[in-house]
């Protein structure tokens, strides 16, 4: 199961890092056509601007992969949390399960001694005698 969950997480990383690049590479290239026909001061200023904007994106984008990566880490934890209770209670089950069978074993055989007494004329009770007057 953990190979399973580290397999899927590796995949999750290598998507978030193609989206990333994917978006990098095609902003990129169209922000430098725009840089290119503007003047030198503008053209400084437009990059600057375009630089801080990739920065805050990036930042952000790290920080909703942290956020999914933690999120991830919680639900594999509570996975083999519940995964451990459905263990223990099976075996619980499986314990309670023999002590109910022996339960009903000895009342079976306390059931058929009582019925073995009362067929013989002696029993837990005593039979009537008739009264005398």
């Amino acid at each position: 199961m953990r190979r399973r969950t580290r397999i899927t997480n590796i995949l999750i990383a290598g998507t978030l890092t193609a989206i990333l690049l994917t978006l990098f590479l095609a902003f990129r290239g169209q922000n430098a056509v725009v840089v290119e026909a503007v003047t030198v001061s503008t053209n400084e200023a437009a990059l600057v601007e375009m630089v801080g904007d990739y920065e805050t994106d990036i930042a952000t984008l790290q920080a909703q992969i942290e956020s999914l990566q933690a999120q991830n880490s919680a639900y594999a934890t509570q996975n083999e949390e519940l995964r451990t209770a459905v263990t223990t209670l099976q075996a619980r089950e499986s314990e309670y399960q023999s002590q109910i069978e022996t339960a009903n074993a000895t009342i079976n055989e306390l059931s058929a001694q009582t019925s073995g007494l009362a067929q013989s004329g002696e029993g837990l009770v005593e039979p009537r005698r008739p009264h005398n007057h």
